[in-house]
């Protein structure tokens, strides 16, 4: 955790920060949030909120513009090495591995980014849907039970979390 000018990131007691990840200054991390090995949340130009039991996974990198914070929901799985610039992030969303989400997009709850897909600047994605492909389409509208297997995913990190943290219990 590294301060910046007067920002110090904000990190809930029982959000877990692996070794190599690089928090650093205007950033809240939310309650069972986990940031991954070697993932970057650089809040030096505009506030980034990480939401409660969110998990942002090795190698993402998370940054913002001028005029563009980022905002990531509650319940957001974020997968390796992907990058969230500057965007809005509503709950239950899943970023896949590799996705690029750029400065004033948006992604609707409980949707799905695919893999490697790019939302381009200031673009919409809508609540419920899988977008992929460079520039990412709206591939369809995702079921009920794709939307819990999203979820359940990211309860699995929030108890992965809880392993790293010590408490086996959790198993």
């Amino acid at each position: 955790m590294l301060p910046y000018k007067d920002k110090t990131p904000q990190i809930d007691p029982s959000a877990y920060i692996a070794p190599g990840a690089v928090v650093i200054g205007d950033v809240v991390i939310s309650a069972r949030a986990s940031i991954w090995f070697n993932a970057v949340i650089r809040g030096d130009v505009e506030p980034i909120v990480i939401g409660e039991g969110t998990n942002i996974q090795d190698g993402t990198v998370v940054h913002t513009d001028p005029g563009y914070p980022c905002n990531v929901g509650k319940n957001v799985t974020v997968g390796h090495n992907a990058i969230l610039h500057g965007c809005r992030i509503e709950q239950g969303v899943t970023i896949g591995m590799g996705a690029t989400v750029l400065t004033g997009s948006a992604v609707g709850k409980s949707a799905l980014v695919a893999a490697h897909a790019l939302i381009l600047e200031g673009a919409e994605v809508e609540p419920r849907t899988l977008v992929a492909g460079v520039p990412a389409k709206l591939r369809r509208t995702l079921s009920d039970d794709e939307i819990a297997r999203l979820l359940n995913n990211t309860r699995r990190y929030q108890k992965r979390r809880l392993l790293y943290m010590g408490d086996y219990s959790q198993r």
